[in-house]
C-alpha cells in the first residue's frame, strides 16, 4: 500500500473524508517547498517557499481510482510523488 498526504477535503473531518475511511493512518507530516492555495473554494497545493502540515494515510490500491476521480486527477490535480520531511515517500495531489 502506497501513503497519501492529505491537507483539505480528504482530512479526517473533511467531506470526501469517506473515500480513504478505514484506511491505516499514520503519524502526520510535514511537507516542504509547498504552499496551499483556494481554488474553487477546495485548497490546492502547490510548489512554494513553505511548509504545508497534513495527514498521511496508507491507501489500498483498490482506492486510488475513487481518489483520482474525486481530485479530478490528471484534468484539475495532478497525483505526484513526494517526500515528507520526515524521508517518507508519499503521493500528493497537487497544482499541474
Amino acid at each position: 500500500m502506497d501513503r497519501l498526504f492529505v491537507y483539505g477535503s480528504l482530512k479526517a473531518n473533511g467531506i470526501a473524508h469517506n473515500l480513504i475511511q478505514g484506511a491505516e493512518r499514520e503519524a502526520d507530516g510535514v511537507l516542504e517547498a509547498a504552499e496551499l492555495i483556494e481554488v474553487s473554494g477546495y485548497p490546492m497545493l502547490r510548489s512554494g517557499s513553505a511548509e504545508v502540515r497534513g495527514e498521511v494515510y496508507r491507501i489500498p490500491v483498490s482506492r486510488w481510482p475513487a481518489l483520482d476521480d474525486w481530485e479530478d486527477a490528471p484534468e484539475v490535480y495532478q497525483r505526484r510523488k513526494r517526500e515528507l520531511k520526515d524521508g517518507r515517500s508519499v503521493w500528493v495531489y497537487e497544482a499541474p
